[in-house]
């Protein structure tokens, strides 16, 4: 990555602490994530105990159900170690990205289809995170042109 599209990835950086809760299950969210260096975890609440989601690295993203379909977070968010690092894209990014780069749309479908196969096995009592191939939303790098984030977008 050059160093002038590093320059405009910055303005979009939110750093975060070990334990820091990214947002809540059940808040409104405007912003989605694309994890740039760290581990965030998230989780739901089962009655009297916390269920692990999956835990999330460099160039795996959360938060677009939010942007999708304007509900509450289906889940808490919560960073895993200091200085955890991510990017944030609030929902005219995503609109333009989604419109723009057919590669990104394709992967937040992806990421979504996933998503709901894993939360129907984990309702239905049958989820195993063993059993469940971990298919990666996106390549495990942090952000570059050609995921559909470029440098343009960034300046808008």
């Amino acid at each position: 990555m050059r160093l002038e599209d590093m320059t405009s990835f910055a303005k979009f950086i939110r750093v975060y602490q070990k334990s820091d809760v990214i947002f809540e299950e059940n808040s409104l969210g405007n912003e989605m994530y694309v994890v740039h260096s760290g581990k965030v975890k998230l989780s739901t609440r089962a009655p009297g105990r916390e269920v692990e989601l999956a835990t999330l690295g460099p160039g795996e993203f959360f938060g677009e159900m939010a942007l999708v379909d304007s509900a509450p977070r289906t889940a808490t968010a919560t960073s895993l170690g200091d200085n955890t690092r991510l990017i944030a894209l609030d929902q005219d990014k995503f609109l333009y990205l989604v419109s723009q780069q057919p590669v990104f749309a394709l992967t937040i479908m992806h990421a979504l289809c996933q998503r709901i196969r894993e939360r129907w096995a984990l309702y239905s009592g049958t989820f195993e995170k063993s059993s469940l191939p971990h298919h990666s939303p996106m390549p495990p790098s942090p952000p570059s042109p050609s995921m559909g984030i470029s440098a343009n977008l960034m300046q808008r």
